[in-house]
């Protein structure tokens, strides 16, 4: 197997920890990001401890922040990346909207506008990289009738502010998220650069970490049990597949579910919704080309 440089964002705890153990067992290198230099060198530091030979390097972007996102992408000069892959995310549970360092609504800001940054400025270092792919982690949570309000995407409103939920606030940043991977394979040729996403699936152990009290403890020892549930091996595995498999090398806006590539629903395939919801979020980061 070809050996791989990746851009793993998320990659100090959950299921970007562990994505980061099988990439290594595979004998990628990695550059694992963090919120802090103290959270990525310590992650680093544990796999190096548990194999010295680990090709592994930290670094450091606040996905809160453009500032961050442009002075790490500023670092990188002319370095290849074969593949970056979209790992960090939140799933916010205060009912009190929040906002980024930028002003947008927190959601929306790290799960979506913040890997559009990052993709944007890191294009000229996946053009000189081996296959290069992009990976976004997406969720199942972005179709209609799940769990809580369905998605619904307002332009009028996109950073709810007439109407906040943070349920909703979740769906529609997945929502968007495939919007930005179908619209962006569009623009680029797939021989040049790959655009994918996963949803990992409901993974209770990592999920806790978002949440406190009786619900961590209904998650770490309830849910984790029940058959709709994921292991951290299985989502782990199933992530690095899309990463690394062969297979995909000069295909691009796949979408992939419980190991499977299968259709995402029918609103995210929508071309013009995708269109204009790029148009829109390119503008308000101030991203004139791609």
């Amino acid at each position: 197997m070809t050996s791989r440089t990746i851009l793993l964002t998320g990659a100090s705890r959950g299921l970007g920890r562990a994505m980061a153990e099988r990439l290594l067992g595979n004998g990628h290198s990695l550059l694992l990001a963090a919120r802090s230099r103290e959270k990525a060198e310590a992650v680093c530091a544990t796999l190096r401890a548990q194999d010295p030979a680990s090709r592994v390097e930290p670094v450091v972007i606040e996905l809160a922040s453009l500032a961050s996102i442009r002075d790490f992408a500023g670092s990188m000069s002319d370095r290849p990346i074969d593949v970056l892959y979209h790992c960090a995310g939140i799933m916010q549970q205060s009912r009190q909207r929040r906002t980024t360092v930028d002003g947008f609504e927190e959601t929306l800001g790290v799960n979506v506008l913040a890997p559009m940054l990052l993709t944007n400025l890191l294009l000229p270092n996946l053009r000189r990289g081996k296959s290069p792919r992009i990976v976004c982690v997406g969720s199942r949570m972005h179709r209609p009738g799940l769990r809580g309000p369905d998605p619904h995407f307002d332009f009028e409103d996109p950073d709810l502010q007439r109407s906040y939920q943070h349920d909703l606030a979740y769906k529609n940043s997945k929502l968007a998220l495939l919007w930005f991977v179908y619209e962006l394979a569009r623009r680029l040729p797939a021989h040049s650069i790959g655009v994918h996403a996963i949803c990992p699936g409901f993974v209770p152990r990592t999920a806790a970490d978002s949440v406190q009290g009786l619900m961590r403890f209904f998650m770490l020892y309830v849910l984790r049990w029940m058959p709709f549930a994921t292991s951290v091996e299985t989502a782990a595995k199933n992530l690095v597949d899309v990463a690394i498999r062969p297979e995909l090398d000069g295909k691009t806006a796949t979408y992939w579910e419980d190991g499977r590539c299968v259709e995402s629903s029918v609103e995210s395939r929508d071309a013009e919704r995708a269109r204009r919801f790029f148009d829109w979020a390119s503008q308000r980061l101030g991203l004139s080309s791609w």
